[in-house]
């Protein structure tokens, strides 16, 4: 059986004062845990401003909504937490869409309207 490979990699971009993930790859039941743990240190910002960019996530399954979610979550915990997606390929905007998570998700067009998002 073979275990498709997700990867996480986060760049700072302290000029525009946040960072951005980068996910690639399948994120399900084999790959939430570990990029979920990936994206932690994220939470331990004093200011979170972060970009999601999933333009190269080919798929997830329940585990892997799951592991967005509850980042979302614990992001919303934070005191003005912004946390934004970039527009998804259309299988995973189609999951989005059937569980009824792209209003749970802020989806950005571009770089530029994060940065519009995150302006104080």
């Amino acid at each position: 059986m073979s275990v498709e490979r997700c990867k996480v990699l986060i760049n700072d971009v302290p000029e525009k004062g946040y960072a951005v993930a980068f996910i690639s790859g399948v994120l399900n039941l084999f790959t939430a845990k570990q990029a979920r743990a990936e994206l932690e240190p994220l939470l331990t910002r004093e200011r979170l401003r972060a970009i999601i960019d999933i333009e190269e996530l080919v798929t997830l399954d329940s585990s892997g909504i799951g592991a967005l979610v509850n980042f979302i979550l614990a992001a919303r915990k934070h005191e003005d937490a912004r946390v934004v997606f970039t527009e998804p390929r259309p299988i995973v905007r189609h999951i989005f869409e059937v569980t009824k998570l792209k209003s749970f998700f802020t989806v950005i067009s571009d770089y530029s309207e994060a940065e519009t998002y995150f302006a104080d």
